[in-house]
């Protein structure tokens, strides 16, 4: 069998040779000590596919990075296949082409050794042929509104130069319709996580979609050189090639497809994929992720507010005269549950805050029980009600979900009809939000997968200084040195607070240090979305003084802060169901 894994291996060749071949499509791996744990996971997974081939496979390798160069290497010495190397160049002029031609020439003598025959001209013209009705057959399916994850399929096989033909599955038309761009992305989670949030993804520009299917190519004369100058100069380059801000085709294919933005991601460890060029007039929203795929929960509220941010507007409910007269919001986060009931002028009437536990569904029914027997009202009497937060999902009496991102821009406004940007520190995230003159959210930034700059960060230090959060703060008062804690790790900078500790260090200068630790990366969020005040200051962090004082004296200002900050995005949910009702 010949493998592969890289869209620069032409398709055509492989054709013309008449062998069996299939890309590599594992997405699996284990941490090998041969393999530097600083590569993605996608030139990791190769490597461990490549180790399990037999002495009968080919392996062609591409080094289309310095990871990917250097699992080539390894693969030279602890695999049983065959490999072969293709050099790519670093340029697409016609020097490059020309190397590319050559590095072609070898795979097709390698090929034709391996089949016991010279594989010929006329062969070759054919493999062009074979490849342009695959791709031909491919962006058709684009153009009959098949759903994504039927067109998919119909990519993975003809990367084995099979053709599928979907089920005529046709797409709902009543959500943004997005592509995905940059680094490589496939996985079936991830387009179902999309569609659940009201979105379609309707075209895959990645090498793991149509990236490797662009570019025309020809049965010339000399149809290796005509293979090179499609692959160099004619189809979508990967991120390697990024010589400019040329996005012409990217720009033709989105138009073509009525694409309202795109999802540009970029492999945890890759360099490539950052600063991917995109058509500057679609909204686009950048992403790191892993390989495979994980923490779907923070795409999803990432991608969520990315798709609330480009719907035109807000659709509305109808509801009856007789029907409900209190609107409800329930922000169901990783460590408490907010609950706020507003009547039809947005004024709170009553809110509650318990703590999520294991069963935030039934810490949500709880808290609305409560809130029924104390202010005596039935089901009868909610006229519509929105969930938000990382257990939105979840709170089975909730009308509708809307992501924390959108709920907080709409209660901090809300509250502060000046602000201009919210930041918001949460017991699992950190957010930064940019605001419109009408409180729509323009940009947002939220922390990464990890807990670093959270109430949760907090929690874990002063636990390791056996104090409570409000300790912590008193203690900052009085620091006298200042000491800086580098690690934002929580799991690091635990180990390096216990090594300041038996240093000697005061609990307060390390407690003031951990203040301007979180501050420095909550400021980096607030730079990276433009934010300017008036800020909002949101969450249950924004009652801690020692916070509150290291990051307005990191960004030089000072919050708005609401009386109850935590109940901000429950606030926000409220007023949108509010706002979602036509009577």
């Amino acid at each position: 069998m010949i493998y592969y894994a890289c869209s620069y291996v032409p398709l055509e060749i492989l054709f013309a040779s008449g062998l069996s071949f299939m890309k590599i499509e594992r997405a699996d791996y284990s941490e090998d000590p041969l393999v530097h744990r600083n590569l993605c996971g996608y030139c990791k997974a190769t490597f461990e596919a490549v180790k399990d081939m037999n002495s009968d496979d080919l392996f062609i390798a591409v080094d289309s990075c310095d990871a990917m160069r250097r699992i080539n290497d390894l693969a030279q010495s602890y695999s049983k296949a065959q490999i072969l190397q293709l050099r790519l160049p670093w340029k697409r002029d016609d020097a490059s082409r020309i190397f590319y031609r050559n590095q072609l020439e070898g795979l097709v003598d390698m090929l034709s050794l391996v089949r016991g025959k010279t594989i010929t001209i006329r062969e070759l013209k054919e493999g062009i042929k074979s490849f342009n009705d695959l791709k031909k057959h491919l962006w058709s399916l684009h153009n009959k509104g098949i759903a994504y994850t039927e067109i998919q399929k119909a990519i993975d096989l003809a990367n084995s130069g099979q053709k599928y033909q979907p089920l005529d599955k046709k797409v709902a038309k009543n959500g943004p319709r997005l592509a995905v761009a940059g680094g490589l992305m496939k996985d079936e989670e991830f387009l179902k996580m999309v569609g659940s949030i009201g979105a379609e993804i309707v075209f895959n520009e990645t090498c793991a979609g149509m990236r490797g299917f662009t570019g025309e190519s020809f049965p010339t004369a000399d149809p290796i050189d005509e293979i090179a100058t499609r692959l160099i100069q004619r189809r979508i380059p990967c991120g390697r090639f990024i010589d400019g801000s040329d996005t012409s085709i990217l720009r033709k294919i989105f138009q073509s497809l009525k694409v309202d933005g795109v999802l540009r991601l970029n492999q945890k460890f890759c360099d490539f994929f950052d600063d991917y060029p995109l058509p500057e007039e679609l909204p686009s929203l950048s992403l790191e992720i892993d390989y495979p795929l994980a923490s779907l929960g923070q795409l999803s509220t990432r991608i969520g507010a990315f798709v609330e941010r480009i719907k035109k507007g807000i659709s509305r409910v109808s509801v009856s005269k007789t029907a409900g007269r209190y609107f409800i919001g329930v922000d169901s986060g990783s460590t408490t549950t907010n609950l706020v009931i507003t009547n039809d002028k947005g004024e709170i009437l009553l809110w509650k805050i318990a703590p999520t536990g294991i069963n935030g569904s039934a810490t949500a029914s709880k808290l609305l029980k409560e809130a029924q027997r104390e202010m005596n009202f039935s089901d009868d009497d909610i006229a519509y009600c929105v969930a938000t937060g990382y257990g939105r999902s979840i709170v089975d009496f909730a009308n509708e979900t809307i992501t924390e991102i959108t709920c907080h821009a709409r209660g901090a406004k809300r509250f502060f009809p000046e602000a201009k940007c919210i930041i918001d520190i949460g017991g699992q995230d950190s957010k930064a939000i940019r605001l419109d003159e009408k409180g729509n959210v323009v940009d947002f930034s939220m922390n990464d997968k990890c807990a670093a700059g959270t109430g949760r960060f907090l929690e874990v230090m002063a636990r390791v200084l056996e104090k409570d959060l409000d300790a912590m703060a008193d203690a900052a008062e009085k620091a006298r040195k200042n000491l800086s804690i580098s690690s934002m790790c929580t799991v690091f900078a635990e180990s390096e607070v216990v090594s300041l500790i038996g240093k000697g260090e005061s609990i307060d200068d390390i407690s003031a240090g951990l203040f301007r630790s979180i501050s420095k990366r909550i400021a980096a969020m607030y730079k990276r979305v433009k934010g300017e005040p008036p800020v909002v200051f949101t969450g249950g962090v924004a009652r801690n003084s020692g916070i509150v004082k290291a990051l307005q004296e990191e960004l030089g200002i000072n919050f708005l802060i609401p009386d109850v900050p935590d109940i901000v995005g429950a606030y926000g949910a409220a007023i949108m169901a509010m706002e979602k009702v036509i009577r």
